[in-house]
């Protein structure tokens, strides 16, 4: 009886480790950008290089990071960009002009193809997080956080997932996981 309640008690105490802390217990820490922006991953995320990376960085220069990340059984599409202007602003004016921009940045003939559907600047777990969602096509959305040292730079990290219409809601939480361990040196 002794071994048997010893053995529940390690396995209740090892079971609420890990439901204490899934993130890291789960995920692999990337570091970008001269080790200057880092952020947590899922384990089996794999990062994309060549051709692919090729062909991303012909159609925006300012990808730094791809990568496939599962969330819940979907593989979706992840990339950090950073955008450097030649002057500081802070991150609430370079958020707003980027809401207030979003149709302009699509100039090609997908334009009328995409339209901002949200955006929001909210607190959680005493950090403030911005994001906007935009749809492509009918069933395509993409879901963008963005980032600054010290809410005051040149320097506009933008973090970005692709999700199915019907994935948005657990693709948007997993963007928040990923928005909540970002850190700027």
């Amino acid at each position: 009886m002794k071994n048997i309640l010893f053995l529940l008690v390690s396995v209740l105490i090892i079971v609420v480790s890990y439901s204490n802390n899934p993130v890291e217990e789960h995920s692999k820490l990337v570091r970008i950008d001269n080790n200057n922006f880092e952020f947590e991953l899922p384990k089996d995320s794999k990062e994309i290089d060549g051709d692919l990376k090729n062909a991303m960085l012909q159609l925006n220069s300012n990808i730094l990071y791809l990568a496939i990340c599962d969330t819940n059984g979907s593989g979706n599409m992840f990339m950090v960009s950073k955008y450097v202007s030649e002057n500081k602003v802070s991150i609430e004016e370079a958020f707003m002009q980027s809401v207030n921009t979003a149709s302009n940045f699509n100039i090609d003939t997908l334009s009328n193809n995409f339209h901002l559907i949200d955006y929001k600047v909210y607190k959680v777990k005493g950090k403030t997080l911005r994001y906007k969602i935009s749809a492509h096509f009918d069933n395509v959305n993409t879901i963008m956080y963005y980032f600054m040292k010290d809410d005051y730079s040149n320097e506009l990290y933008e973090i970005k997932a692709t999700a199915r219409k019907n994935e948005l809601p657990k693709v948007l939480n997993f963007m928040e996981e990923v928005a909540l361990s970002v850190k700027i040196k």
